[in-house]
């Protein structure tokens, strides 16, 4: 995987061996994105799944670390190379926690050949200082874990 700093984005890129339409279902489908969508070793707890434009999800990571909770809220999917959308940190009952900045995510899925597909996630925060805490809390590790496991699946598909 390789990442990027550009101001306030972060941008994490990483082919897989796939097509893109496995990987726009391993984003999309719910029991696929409960299996990989967590670091090494810890598990996703699916509350809401509403994958497409104007729909949201709710759901909890679980790690030896603790328990996070994140709201996500649809701003566009298109099928199968784009899924737009905001992430939130809430509560364990979805409410959405005001005092941390909220992120847009920009996945783009680019088919290169018949079996190898580019993700290119570009994490938008509101302001330079916010992509640095971000990085600093380890998200790089914690991104490169998820896409292991994303590349564990899509052996499956």
């Amino acid at each position: 995987m390789s990442i990027k700093v550009d101001n306030n984005k972060i941008i994490f890129t990483r082919t897989f061996n796939t097509t893109v339409e496995n990987v726009f279902k391993s984003y999309t489908d719910e029991q696929l994105f409960k299996s990989w969508f967590h670091p090494e070793g810890g598990s996703t707890e699916i509350f809401k799944f509403d994958v497409r434009g104007g729909g949201d999800a709710f759901f909890a990571i679980h790690t030896s670390e603790g328990t996070s909770y994140t709201v996500t809220k649809y701003n566009k999917v298109v099928a199968p190379s784009t899924i737009d959308y905001f992430d939130y940190f809430a509560d364990s009952e979805g409410n959405i926690n005001k005092n941390m900045a909220g992120m847009h995510n920009i996945i783009n899925l680019n088919q290169i050949n018949k079996d190898e597909t580019e993700i290119e996630s570009v994490s938008v925060l509101p302001d330079a200082q916010s992509a640095q805490d971000l990085l600093n809390m380890g998200v790089e590790a914690g991104m490169n874990s998820t896409f292991d496991n994303l590349e564990k699946l899509i052996v499956t598909l």
